[in-house]
């Protein structure tokens, strides 16, 4: 038997598959009947395998793009460190917003955690360039906060703004989407700013400047 279904205006997929799920446990089938998804959820089903499928390889050369730039462990560790911060604002922006967690959050995640990593290498950078010019690491870490804080933060106004009309839009599909980037860009950029600079001030210590003294027999 198959059965066709529309979903309502506005009424994502997986809310539907979740209650007539519960209600279809509820009748008690025999154990001869087994039941199928199609359309959308087998779609995202597919999707989601495919994402998941592929992240161990996104994850193995973000860790070897990092090192090669870095050269440095606690560098990577700091870079690492900022992935879970979009998590902190994900999950009160799906809470407030209602939206269901679906491929395309997913998907909305996966291009969150390159914005986010991306904002971190790039403050490291500044600190790094800072170093080699011979500053303090106090010094270098003020110096990359004051430079790359406006454009962080213009990079997530604009962001946020253009992803508000897909956010607020009508579809069951972008809504998700755009609420993973906006509420975990929001909270992700604000802590990136401080948490980064004070793991790395944690992590690491000044360079030794002092040359090794070398005694030389005297040949009288």
């Amino acid at each position: 038997m198959t059965v066709y279904a529309q979903l309502a205006e506005g009424v994502p997929y997986s809310r539907v598959v979740r209650k007539f799920s519960q209600r279809v446990a509820d009748l008690g089938l025999p154990p001869s009947v087994r039941l199928e998804w199609g359309g959308e959820a087998e779609g995202s089903s597919k999707a989601n395998t495919a994402i998941l499928r592929m992240l161990p390889l996104a994850i193995l050369l973000l860790l070897l793009f990092v090192l090669a730039e870095f050269n440095s462990f606690r560098s990577l560790g700091i870079v690492l460190a900022t992935v879970p911060m979009a998590a902190i604002g994900i999950v009160p922006g799906f809470i407030l917003s209602g939206q269901p967690f679906g491929f395309m959050s997913l998907l909305g995640v996966v291009s969150l955690l390159g914005i986010v990593v991306n904002n971190a290498i790039v403050l490291l950078d500044v600190v790094e360039r800072n170093r080699r010019e011979g500053r303090s690491i106090a010094e270098s870490l003020r110096r990359a906060v004051v430079l790359r804080t406006r454009p962080i933060l213009l990079t997530t106004l604009t962001t946020v703004a253009g992803l508000l009309p897909l956010a607020f839009s009508s579809s069951p599909l972008w809504p998700p989407l755009a609420w993973a980037i906006i509420s975990g860009l929001i909270a992700s950029t604000v802590l990136t700013l401080v948490v980064v600079p004070s793991l790395y001030a944690c992590l690491f210590r000044e360079r030794s400047s002092t040359v090794p003294l070398r005694f030389v027999e005297d040949p009288r």
